[in-house]
This record gives structure tokens, sequence and C-alpha cells, in this order.
């Protein structure tokens, strides 16, 4: 892959997975400021979905996302990697980061559960 194409693309990729990563953390703290100060009583299901959904796609985001960068990093030719740019980029270790950010948001939804009911 030409190595301008694949840094437009990760660069993309690190956008979207920004956005994504603000999406689901605006959602997840409207959600937790509604159940805080909100009335929910007999709304718990409604409330509930609104956890559930938003932190499943943000999970399931977060993780293609990064497995996307670790692609396009694992797609680096020998002369990028041996930029300063290169090496750093390639000791991210994005197989890690996925897992965390996902597990974040669903401790984050199964806390917010855990409030509602």
């Amino acid at each position: 892959m030409d190595q301008t194409l694949r840094a437009s693309i990760q660069t993309s990729t690190f956008y979207y997975f920004m956005i994504a990563m603000i999406l689901t953390t605006i959602s997840q703290l409207t959600t937790m400021t509604v159940i805080i100060f909100g009335d929910i009583s007999g709304k718990e299901g409604v409330v509930a979905a609104s956890v559930i959904g938003p932190a499943l796609i943000g999970a399931f985001g977060i993780i293609r996302l990064l497995t996307n960068m670790s692609y396009l990093v694992a797609d680096m030719d020998k002369d990028m990697k041996a930029t300063t740019y290169g090496a750093g980029i390639s000791a991210i270790p994005f197989s890690i980061l996925k897992l965390i950010f996902a597990a974040i948001f669903v401790v984050v939804a199964l806390v917010q559960l855990t409030a509602i009911y």
C-alpha cells in the first residue's frame, strides 16, 4: 500500500475513533444524569435500553476501529517503521487498548443498570 494513502487512512481512523469515544461518552453521561436527577419510575426499561444500546455500539465500534489501526500499523513498510513516528505508533498496544476501552464502556453501563434497578 502506498504509504501516503496508508497515513491518510490511519489519520481518518484515528478521528473516527475519537468521534466514537466522544459520542459514547456523551451518551453515557446524559443517561447517568437522567438516572440521577430524573424521575424514571415506570420507565426503567426505556432507560435501560438507552444504557445498553450505546454501550454495546460504542464498545464494538472501538474494537473495530482499533483493530483497523493495528492493521494499518502492520502495513507500514520498513522505511516508515524506521522513523520516529513509525517506531512510536508501532509501540502502541492496540490489542490491549481496544479491550480496555470496550471494558470501560461496559462497566459504566453495568453501573448505570445497577442504579436503575
